[in-house]
């Protein structure tokens, strides 16, 4: 937290964004004065009372470690806030006292959460479990690009990609129509594409084990996410049902439009006819949920459309974005797409900051998840030993 005069004035620029914008940062009131007095004020927030942070002068910050006490707060959105403010200053080896007694249980949260933070900061864990064949690697500096402005890297995408993966009803016939690659797959898509050895079908073919087992054509939605340049975008080819005799179309859905929609359908388009061009010889049309005629002339009929959508108010979301164009298409696609279905886009799809408010859903996933990993290890640590247990 920054109290020094010298960057009061970025604070109250801060101070201005809204929640929806930030999700870590709540739509409050900042003031500052001379006495360094940073003042929440709680009354917008339904609370009673505001809560008061007193911190040291500008001559105790260059002598001792930042002291910080906490008057109280009504309310449980305060306390959230507050939380969310103590394990901010715990991270900058800050000292915080709680001044009023009411306030044992906040005080108890926070020390737990930052036990955790230490007890954990070099933990790994696979998501949703170390036995899954598809299973994420998640370290706890991972969650670091959670934090406001962060922008999200693999490890996260992957593991909010897994999770809507989970969320996905088995008993559902139309939403098991799904496909999902990981965050690298692109850049070997790109590779396979565009190798010119002679060796080329044989590179192909290492290249299918990416999704081994899954026919691509059978599936009524894949999801590409796309990682160029430090930005995010997402692709999803969709496969129209028989009846309506049309081929693939290739939706690119780009939050900022920064990436080339025309090298991207290329090497989509690629990608389909090299696929194709397998399992033409390997499946018979009546297997697939393309008409007949449609298929044997599959590479000429394939489809584009750049998807117009809400777009980001900052250069740092884009990763949330292409997360909610996945959650919210699961939601409203229908199994199989046709042309009119496309009208549900556009700029008015949601509201920018729904995608923006991932970032703090996300955190809490997480959170949870090594909550769980480290009461496991707690319960490992400290089961007694059963009869016979050689270390007993």
């Amino acid at each position: 937290m920054r109290t020094n005069g010298a960057s009061s004035k970025r604070w109250r620029k801060k101070g201005h964004s809204s929640s929806k914008k930030l999700p870590f940062q709540c739509n409050i009131n900042l003031s500052h004065n001379e006495d360094k007095h940073v003042t929440y004020n709680s009354d917008r927030m339904g609370g009673a009372s505001s809560t008061s942070l007193f911190c040291n002068n500008e001559e105790s910050f260059s002598k001792k470690k930042d002291t910080c006490q906490i008057v109280s707060s009504n309310g449980s959105r305060t306390r959230k806030l507050l939380i969310r403010s103590m394990m901010a200053l715990f991270k900058q080896g800050q000292t915080v006292v709680l001044v009023d007694e009411d306030e044992t249980q906040l005080a108890e949260t926070i020390e737990s959460e930052n036990k955790l933070a230490e007890c954990m900061k070099d933990a790994t864990i696979y998501y949703p479990s170390r036995d899954d064949p598809e299973s994420v690697e998640i370290c706890y500096s991972d969650i670091n690009c959670l934090a406001p402005e962060g922008f999200l890297t693999s490890p996260i995408m992957n593991f909010y990609i897994r999770y809507l993966r989970l969320q996905i009803s088995p008993s559902n016939k139309a939403t098991c129509d799904y496909h999902f690659f990981n965050t690298f797959f692109y850049k070997k898509l790109k590779q396979a594409v565009s190798y010119k050895g002679s060796d080329k079908e044989s590179f192909f073919l290492k290249f299918r084990r990416w999704w081994k087992g899954v026919n691509i054509f059978q599936k009524a939605y894949v999801f590409i996410p796309i990682h160029e340049d430090l930005h995010w975008s997402l692709v999803i080819i969709c496969v129209p049902d028989k009846a309506d005799e049309l081929g693939p179309i290739i939706l690119h859905l780009d939050s900022l439009g920064l990436h080339s929609s025309k090298s991207v359908f290329g090497d989509i388009r690629s990608y389909l006819r090299e696929e194709w061009s397998y399992m033409n010889q390997e499946v018979a049309p009546a297997d697939l949920p393309i008409a007949d005629k449609i298929w044997k002339h599959l590479p000429r009929r394939i489809d584009e459309k750049k998807i117009e959508v809400p777009q980001q108010k900052n250069e740092y979301d884009c990763g949330l974005f292409v997360l909610f164009f996945m959650e919210r298409f699961i939601e409203e696609a229908p199994a199989r797409l046709k042309k009119k279905d496309l009208a549900m886009f556009g700029k008015r799809w949601f509201r920018p900051e729904q995608a923006s408010g991932l970032r703090a859903k996300i955190q809490k996933l997480l959170s949870n998840e090594f909550h769980k990993a480290n009461e496991d290890r707690q319960c490992l640590e400290f089961s007694p030993s059963l009869p016979g247990d050689a270390s007993s």
